[in-house]
């Protein structure tokens, strides 16, 4: 969902948007744990971007996905869009299981690396220490949670903000020179 609205933001403001691998509940377990509650916000959220979302009955733990992710960006970044389409699919519309290597592996069928590299990263933890670096230096910019936003380098957003909003924001950090700048 942030992704969609990221492209639209970036496009209508002459924007460049730079991903951060982070997980969306470190916290949880690999196993997961049972929801007892829903997603009302994210599933209007959804509706209004015109994406599809099912409230999920089980939260995973997104670690596994994040590195699939990484190593997908790396041997072919051309796929990585369409593979974090992917992920976001098997986690929020099918709820597939992102913590199993061979769902992440199936995901990346057409994906230029091979099958057993990635399985092997995701089995062995390989880009774990990746994920950490990513999640340590959005710490240190303020962002605590997913989605949040940079934008031009001084000011973070966090969640997920309509697009008014956001417009709002871009048009008053441009107003405003740059600290150093002057």
């Amino acid at each position: 969902m942030a992704r969609a609205r990221a492209a639209r933001l970036a496009e209508r403001h002459d924007l460049e948007i730079t991903w951060l691998a982070y997980e969306i509940h470190p916290e949880v377990p690999a196993e997961g744990i049972e929801l007892r509650s829903g997603f009302d916000r994210v599933a209007a959220l959804a509706e209004a971007e015109g994406i599809r979302f099912v409230s999920p009955k089980r939260l995973r733990n997104s670690a596994n996905a994040h590195q699939a992710a990484l190593a997908v960006e790396h041997a072919d970044p051309d796929a990585a869009e369409r593979y974090h389409d992917r992920l976001y699919a098997a986690y929020w519309e099918d709820e597939l299981d992102v913590t199993d290597p061979e769902v992440l592996v199936t995901l990346a069928a057409d994906v230029a690396i091979d099958p057993d590299v990635l399985r092997r990263v995701v089995t062995n933890d390989e880009l774990l220490p990746a994920l950490r670096a990513s999640m340590a230096r959005a710490n240190e910019w303020g962002i605590s949670a997913t989605p949040s936003w940079l934008f031009d380098g001084r000011l973070v957003i966090p969640g997920a903000q309509d697009d008014d909003f956001m417009a709002d924001v871009i048009g008053r950090l441009r107003e405003r020179p740059a600290p150093g700048t002057n």
